[in-house]
């Protein structure tokens, strides 16, 4: 059965109080992260420095092989992540912003000053017109 106009509304209002309520903000989180981590995945599936292959040189064959990685240790993911500071080289832009977000959020974890990372991001690659400021990306 379809839903009605006011069926919709009122379900996507309920999504907007779930996603602006405290409690939404660990689920988001979550959800950055799975985003970071196959941005992450997808630069590790191109050719590494010289032509080699980054399995070759991590020996991380699958994703979940990464994954597990990634989580071997609680430092693993934002090392990754800030390997691609200052410029997000290599990442396309909607990688370089999922990765960016993990980076807003570890430096909030970390009472650090926020950072503009849009400034950093190569123009020609990464168009500035598909950057959103980091409070619209969570």
């Amino acid at each position: 059965m379809a839903l009605s106009n006011a069926e919709r509304q009122r379900r996507y209002r309920q999504k907007l109080k779930v996603r602006a309520s405290p409690e939404g903000v660990a689920d988001q989180v979550r959800a950055a992260v799975e985003r970071a981590i196959h941005a992450l995945w997808a630069f590790h599936q191109r050719p590494g420095p010289g032509g080699t292959d980054w399995a070759e040189i991590d020996g991380c064959q699958t994703l979940a092989q990464y994954r597990s990685e990634l989580e071997r240790s609680p430092g693993n993911l934002v090392q990754a992540v800030r390997a691609f500071l200052p410029d997000f080289a290599g990442l396309t832009p909607e990688e370089a912003r999922a990765i960016a977000v993990v980076i807003d959020l570890s430096d909030a974890l970390r009472i650090a000053p926020p950072r503009h990372h849009a400034a950093r991001i190569s123009s020609a690659a990464h168009p500035a017109a598909d950057w959103a400021p980091a409070a619209d990306r969570i």
